[in-house]
């Protein structure tokens, strides 16, 4: 998979995933306005959303060029 798909990939369910915690926030509400305190446990949400994800990635991507290494030396 190239670096590009896996962007558009993680953007893609990162947004559905910030896209449903807003409408749980709103149908919690009642329909009211977000508070300033929801908007901060909505941020926060994706803040770590965001760290896990391109932990993960970064992980995946190390990983990846080690094992090609490997397999390059091992030829």
């Amino acid at each position: 998979m190239s670096n590009t798909r896996r962007i558009f990939l993680i953007i893609i369910s990162l947004s559905i995933g910030m896209a449903l915690s807003a409408l749980i926030f709103y149908k919690k509400k009642g329909g009211q306005p977000f508070t300033s305190q929801d908007l901060l446990w909505m941020g926060t949400n994706l803040f770590f959303s965001l760290l896990i994800v391109l932990g993960i990635g970064f992980y995946l991507l190390k990983k990846n060029k080690d094992e090609k290494k490997e397999n390059d030396n091992g030829n």
